[in-house]
């Protein structure tokens, strides 16, 4: 290599070298941390909590802890900066965070249709409550997130991402613009999304699943499960097997994992279909499979337009 060359080759990293630092520099003063909090108040509880939470255009993280005690942390965001207590025009907002018996209330909300206007806030919550706490939480422009609760949740937002991890109760999951990850929870869950993929991680509970943007991928999911995508593959392990197995995509492949020495009634359609049939009858061809594999048992339907669908075994 010519001096000239290594030159440019010592420039160049110099360059990333330099790229990288500012942009971890920027994360990092973007973070969310507890120096950076608005407004706190905390709330004694006792027995099961009810928490509702809503913004209009931020963040909301509602994370489970042993205390009798909420604690609501609220962030305030302009173009990207954390503003410090006070400093802040609000005149704007109705916020409301408050208590009634074990109900608590944290409101961020603009006033009227004024939604474009010289003091256009970012809003966040985070909350810490009980573990025994349902949930209900939504905003218009952030992502949503719960962790290590007992009770039902619902978690909606129409600009960002939904994730429950630890969860023990029925849960609904919506997001119109963003992806829904769900990891060790139990309960019947309805996860619904047009803009993202939803990714399932140990999972004990029937699964309701829909994406009309993105792929879906299940992995040790032990309860009845419908999932359908438009625009994706789904990755489906199901390791207990109850009544049905309903998969469908019109963009992609299915392959599915299930213990071998189940029963199943097999309903596969797709541009090809490969699977080892052991015990099997009933019509078996290139691109369609129907009849019962070890006498019969769960429902498998996977249905493909755009793909192959394979069956495999655990």
């Amino acid at each position: 290599m010519s001096g000239e060359k290594r030159f440019i080759w010592s420039l160049t990293v110099s360059w990333l070298i330099v790229g990288a630092l500012l942009l971890l520099a920027v994360q990092t003063g973007l973070a969310q941390s507890s120096s950076d909090v608005y407004r706190v108040e905390e709330f004694n509880v006792f027995g099961d909590v009810s928490l509702e939470v809503q913004t209009a255009g931020g963040s909301i993280k509602a994370i489970g802890s042993n205390d009798d005690e909420v604690k609501v942390e609220m962030y305030v965001r302009k173009r990207g900066r954390y503003i410090d207590p006070g400093k802040a025009d609000l005149s704007d907002y109705e916020i409301d965070i408050s208590q009634n018996g074990n109900t608590i209330t944290a409101v961020a909300e603009r006033k009227g249709n004024n939604w474009i206007n010289r003091n256009s806030y970012s809003i966040s919550f985070i909350v810490y409550t009980p573990n025994d706490t349902r949930t209900r939480l939504r905003t218009s422009g952030g992502s949503v997130s719960a962790t290590n609760l007992t009770g039902t949740q619902e978690l909606r937002t129409s600009g960002g991402s939904v994730s429950v991890e630890g969860i023990n109760g029925d849960m609904v999951l919506r997001t119109s613009g963003g992806s829904i990850n769900i990891t060790d929870a139990q309960g019947d869950v309805e996860a619904n999304t047009s803009g993202g993929t939803i990714r399932v991680k140990y999972l004990t509970g029937n699964l309701d699943a829909r994406t009309s943007g993105g792929s879906i991928n299940l992995e040790q999911v032990a309860g009845n499960v419908e999932a359908r995508t438009s625009g994706g593959s789904i990755e489906a392990e199901v390791v207990s097997p109850a009544e049905k197995i309903v998969l469908r995509t019109s963009g992609g492949s299915i392959r599915i994992k299930v213990p071998q020495e189940n029963g199943y009634d097999l309903d596969l359609d797709a541009n090809r279909v490969y699977a080892e049939l052991i015990n099997f009858n009933g019509r078996a061809e290139r691109d369609r499979i129907v009849g019962d594999f070890n006498g019969g048992g769960t429902r498998i339907e996977a249905k493909t337009s755009g793909g192959s669908v394979r069956i495999e075994y655990l």
